[in-house]
């Protein structure tokens, strides 16, 4: 609340007294404007708020808007300049991603729904998942927009940049119930909203949804996997560059030392100074000259060990093993095969949290379909949708242990199959899962049909 204070000052009338003629005539001449001045109403506006409103999230542990949105420009900037941050958010992509995704439904209806929204011209959602990878790991959120047809109910997919979106607006009693979402406009202080499916708008509105990964809890807003090592990137980068920097500086000031004889020194520095033999890297001396190379002793294998360390911090931060960023010189097989464990393991958490993410977002594009079919909130809003997918593996063996996998898996599960205790469809996907192969429910229909077919012929 503000309070509003008006005080209005005034001269006595009249003009001072002074017995000075000319202190007389200058009072006679600015009083007017003078009184103009003082007697204007004067209005103070006193703000008894605690504290800038914080616009990043409305949940308990949410960092204030300005902070973290620094931390996501920074991240951005970090992509495009820096190569180690480029080699750690492409990891990423390759190991969650780079096998393919497929998602499916054993429900016919859903299924195929879910092959034309993902096949759609405008949504292409095959080539999405590697953006969709990396905007997850360098902002640690998605914000997706679903922009629903009004003649067939598909819905299109866009997306909006985490560091766009200033204010998510949640249940005054339940912060994990997000409402609508507040995107900073160019033209205009005023974001702009748009609803979440809490709201259950209508079609002809679009919705926006939210992901997040490392989201502590009690907070809205994720948090960026290069958060903790943004600082030691750039410090890398910085070291780097000072190393080269130096070296160069010391090899380009390098200097030839020359001793010939009292009478020739003059001619002898008007010869080397038209022909340079640094440059030429040709000398040619008589009995009486000795030559000698003077160059800047700066140490540099000192710096060593600080590179590698260096390294050792941005690794270890963004869970990533070492060898991996390239660092294979002191490490071995079966180092690095441990190494990679925590890392794998990592990947696959994250390919999971994608994968959920895909989940959500089908469900809620298939519910609006349906409710442009029925017109109204169908029934069975809350329907299973049986969804089910399938993945590359993110630790991917050689092929002699893929294929000795894929043989034991057949064995076991034709024994279990003799059991009843799987179903065809079910073997048929997890004999290709331990292949490292990714098979859709469609393939799989298509493959238990071809000995019905044939015996049909």
């Amino acid at each position: 609340m503000a309070d509003t204070l008006s005080t209005a000052l005034s001269l006595p009338k009249g003009l001072p007294k002074s017995r000075n003629p000319i202190k007389r005539l200058l009072w006679r001449w600015l009083l007017p404007d003078i009184e103009k001045v003082i007697n204007a109403t004067v209005t103070a506006r006193v703000d008894d708020n605690a504290g800038w409103t914080q616009l990043s999230g409305s949940g308990p542990t949410d960092r204030p808007w300005a902070e973290w949105h620094e931390d996501q420009q920074d991240a951005l900037d970090a992509w495009r300049k820096s190569f180690l941050v480029r080699r750690i958010i492409t990891l990423h992509r390759s190991y969650v991603v780079a096998g393919g995704i497929e998602l499916s439904s054993k429900r016919p209806a859903v299924d195929k729904f879910i092959r034309q929204f993902w096949t759609h011209r405008k949504n292409r959602l095959a080539r999405r998942l590697g953006p969709m990878a990396d905007e997850l790991t360098r902002a640690g959120e998605l914000f997706p927009i679903l922009f629903t047809n009004k003649v067939d109910g598909m819905s299109y997919v866009r997306f909006v940049p985490a560091f766009r979106i200033r204010d998510i607006e949640t249940d005054p009693d339940d912060y994990e119930k997000e409402l609508r979402y507040g995107q900073i406009q160019t033209a205009t202080t005023e974001p702009k909203w748009w609803d979440s499916p809490e709201t259950k708008p209508a079609l002809d509105n679009p919705l926006m949804l939210h992901f997040a990964v490392n989201r502590p809890i009690g907070a809205t807003r994720g948090e960026s996997d290069l958060t903790p090592i943004l600082k030691w990137a750039l410090r890398y980068s910085n070291w780097l560059e000072d190393r080269v920097r130096l070296n160069r500086i010391r090899t380009r000031q390098g200097i030839l030392h020359i001793q010939v004889a009292d009478d020739q020194v003059e001619a002898k520095r008007a010869q080397y100074t038209r022909q340079n033999p640094l440059k030429s890297g040709i000398l040619i001396t008589g009995m009486h000259e000795q030559a000698q190379m003077l160059n800047l002793n700066i140490r540099a294998n000192d710096a060593a060990p600080d590179g590698q360390a260096l390294r050792l911090a941005v690794s270890t931060g963004s869970n990533t093993a070492l060898h991996y960023l390239g660092e294979g010189e002191s490490i071995n097989y079966a180092t690095a095969k441990e190494m990679g464990e925590p890392t794998a393991r990592f990947y696959t958490e994250r390919q999971g949290a994608l994968v959920s993410m895909l989940e959500d977002l089908i469900t809620i594009a298939y519910k609006r379909y349906r409710q442009f079919q029925d017109r109204a909130i169908p029934a069975s809003w809350n329907d299973d949708l049986a969804l089910q997918a399938s993945v590359a593996e993110t630790a991917r063996a050689d092929n002699l242990a893929l294929a000795k996998a894929a043989s034991d898996i057949v064995s076991a599960l034709a024994e279990m199959k003799t059991h009843g205790w799987i179903d065809d469809p079910t073997a048929i996907r997890l004999a290709f899962k331990f292949a490292g192969e990714v098979i859709g429910e469609d393939k799989i229909n298509h493959i238990l049909s071809k000995p019905q077919q044939e015996g049909e012929n």
